[in-house]
Formats: C-alpha cells, structure tokens, sequence
C-alpha cells in the first residue's frame, strides 16, 4: 500500500496543487488515464463543494486529501473542518435529460462523483466531515 498526503488551503490555488498531486501519483503509480480522469472529476467537484459551499468561499481554511493506492483500488479521503454536510443526502435530480434552463438547481455534482466513483462515502469525525472515494483499478 501507499499513501500520500497534501494539505491544501480553501482557495483556487489549493486545487491546482491538488490536480498536479494526483497526475503526479498518476504516472508514478501506474495508475491508467482513465482511472486518474474519473477520479480528478470527482475530487475537483467536491473540494470546490467544501470550498465554495462549506467554507463559503472564505480562504486560508485546511483541506486534508490523503491518496491511497492498494492492489486492486484507489481510495482517496478528503477532510475539512466545515460545518457538517453529507453530500449522500442531495437528492439526485430527477431532470437529468431536460434542458439545463429547466433544471432544478443542484444536485448534478454529486450526481456526477457518484458515476465517476465505485464507492462514494461519508462520515462526521472529530468536528470534521470525511468523504471517502474510490475507484477500482
């Protein structure tokens, strides 16, 4: 197994250091093109979530992103201190097929990180909100 840690901050910056992070891990692990797209969608959607939503757009604020490569997965855990959010209980949209005018706002990120991911989890831990992703490899 091996594991990387970063620390990023809640800004734009914080995620430009978190996508070269995963490319990086990407070639050093041997991890396929594929696998390494799917899973910066997903981890690009729900950090810009914690970030624009939790912290509500306030910077300088901790974001922990550990990677995990074991034999047959990629897990990846995101925390922050933002008040307490489970993105499991955003209702998907029920209008994914209509025009995005007629759509109900919200929802289709985490949609989305749902159909990038094999397993998508949350959990509420020390006063801080621990999403979990995986994707098999």
């Amino acid at each position: 197994m091996k594991n990387q840690i970063i620390n990023i901050k809640s800004r734009v910056s914080g995620m430009e250091i978190m996508n070269q992070k995963l490319a990086k891990l990407a070639v050093d692990w041997e991890i396929s093109e594929k696998v390494a797209f799917s899973m910066n969608l997903a981890l690009e959607e729900i950090v810009t979530n914690i970030i624009g939503y939790g912290y509500q757009g306030k910077e300088d604020y901790d974001i922990i992103i550990r990677f995990t490569l074991e034999k047959t997965m990629l897990r990846i855990q995101i925390k922050d201190g933002s008040p307490e959010f489970n993105p499991l209980d955003v209702k998907t949209p029920d209008n994914l097929d209509a025009a995005v005018e007629d759509r109900d706002i919200g929802g289709l990120g985490i949609h989305l990180v749902k159909k990038f991911t094999d397993d998508f989890s949350y959990r509420r831990s020390n006063n801080k909100n621990v999403i979990t992703l995986k994707k098999d490899l």
